[in-house]
């Protein structure tokens, strides 16, 4: 059993499916997390201007000039970002060189001018935005995705696993039918060929021969139901661990495991919180309520008013090359700053009002998911503990009905080899037997299947089968 759920886990097509959800959940979680890289911008820009003099740049340079020319280069590079807490920063670094009709006379300080600058600016939300909930709420968001995607994984590893383990149950079930039933036609035959020595010493009636061979005849049709009942089984378990059914279609099973006492000992009760405890659906449904919440969190911040503190420092240089224009920066008093307050106030609040109500409704959604996914949880544990217990008792009552079959069959074909009985009567009390082990194979069967549900529901099915999910070695031949 374990070999065939590995084997399944491995090629089974929807598994594969379902292994793709956490590793997508974990890139939008990384996509969340890039909204605090850094990020370095360079710019480059080299321009030809000409343009008139008018009258205000007559009187800012005092010259007259027809045609103001400039070539200039203007080189700029910022590097900034978001913290956790809102804060955004900013290093920008400029330097221009600047060629223009102006600076190329003999009178200027510089041809070409360089001008440099370097400025750090800082802005900090007081109000909305601020914080470490309000910034890391989608990164929480997308951690608790990806938490549900991979319980939505496990689910689907439960349900295939005990789809396997169903499957596998029904496959030597039906191995044990046909094995049931050509004992019976053993015996049938074995009748048949006894009372055809009795027939040919006079101590017995034609029609206790045919009575024989109607009834081998009979339990061979029962077999031929028996063997397509196996073939479809088998069918149904190669699809649950093979990729290809086509190429697996002749592959000859080996099935190790057999059919053993179903036992179970934890309560009703007990079961339940082991279900709330590990089902990997209401685990699912649990972390989409906590999703929910960090989002109506998110949303009743976007009601605050904005208003954010900025600052800003920096230096600025001038000089006849680049080196230069940077060390200039030594010769001023003190650096330029700027500081204040931006604040911005939706007049409405239209979007963030109709926001807030729809992540409300996303959240009593998902707490009402819980409550009905906790119903049918407890349904169907309930369910299961009630088939595995009622399975339990058919096969007690089963198997000493198969023991008294077979007493009551050994002591009739005694009664009739001393000629105290009929072979009619031998003929009932085998088929009593067989139905009495069919009845047997059944409730051992529907036994593990409820099991095999059960521990499925409540999340621990690879514990309780000892089932470690590594590669497997070979679980079938090829015929």
């Amino acid at each position: 059993m374990n070999e065939a759920v590995v084997r399944a886990l491995d090629a089974n097509l929807e598994v594969s499916i379902e292994r793709l959800k956490p590793q997508i959940a974990e890139q939008r979680r990384m996509q969340a997390l890039s909204a605090f890289d850094p990020r370095l911008d360079v710019s480059t820009v080299v321009e030809s201007l000409e343009r008139p003099q008018n009258t205000r740049d007559f009187f800012a340079t005092g010259r007259a000039v027809e045609i103001m020319s400039e070539d200039n280069v203007r080189i700029e590079g910022s590097l900034g970002g978001l913290l956790p807490t809102g804060t955004r920063y900013n290093v920008t670094i400029r330097s221009y060189q600047l060629k223009n009709t102006l600076n190329r006379e003999a009178l200027a300080r510089f041809y070409p001018e360089y001008t440099s600058s370097t400025t750090f600016t800082v802005s900090q939300p007081l109000l909305r935005g601020a914080g470490l909930k309000a910034n890391m709420a989608e990164t929480r968001i997308a951690e608790m995705e990806l938490r549900g995607a991979e319980q939505g994984l496990r689910g689907r590893v439960d349900q295939i696993a005990t789809s396997v383990l169903d499957a596998y149950i029904e496959s030597l079930y039906a191995r044990e039918l046909v094995r049931v039933i050509t004992d019976r036609i053993a015996l049938a035959e074995q009748l048949r060929v006894e009372n055809d020595k009795r027939l040919r010493q006079g101590l017995m009636a034609p029609i206790d021969v045919m009575q024989a061979e109607s009834t081998k005849a009979a339990a061979e049709i029962e077999l031929i139901r028996a063997q397509s009942f196996l073939v479809e089984t088998e069918n149904r378990l190669r699809e649950l661990i093979f990729s290809d059914f086509v190429a697996a279609v002749d592959t000859d099973f080996d099935l190790v495991d057999r059919l053993g006492v179903v036992a179970l000992n934890e309560s009703l009760p007990a079961l339940r919180n082991l279900a709330l405890e590990h089902n990997a659906e209401y685990q699912v449904a649990l972390q989409r309520v906590e999703a929910e919440k960090l989002r109506v969190r998110h949303a009743r911040n976007q009601f605050l008013p904005r208003l954010d503190l900025q600052a800003s420092v920096g230096l600025n240089g001038l000089g006849g090359d680049i080196g230069t224009s940077f060390s200039d920066y030594g010769e001023r008093t003190q650096p330029d700053f700027t500081v204040g307050f931006v604040g911005s106030l939706p007049i409405t609040f239209t979007a963030e009002r109709a926001r807030l109500r729809e992540m409300l409704f996303r959240l009593r959604e998902a707490e009402t998911e819980v409550r009905r996914t906790t119903n049918r949880l407890y349904a169907q544990v309930h369910t299961a503990h009630t088939r595995v217990s009622s399975a339990m008792l058919r096969a007690a009552s089963s198997a000493r009905a198969v023991a008294a079959a077979e007493a009551s069959l050994d002591a009739e074909q005694k009664r009739l080899a001393n000629g105290l009985t009929t072979s009619f009567n031998v003929l009932r009390l085998q088929d009593e037997l067989a139905q009495a082990r069919v009845n047997q194979l059944e409730a051992v069967a529907e036994g593990q299947k409820a099991l095999a549900i059960l521990w499925g529901v409540t999340g621990v099915l690879f514990e309780r089968y000892q089932i470690n999910l590594v590669e497997a070695p070979g679980a079938a031949r090829r015929s």
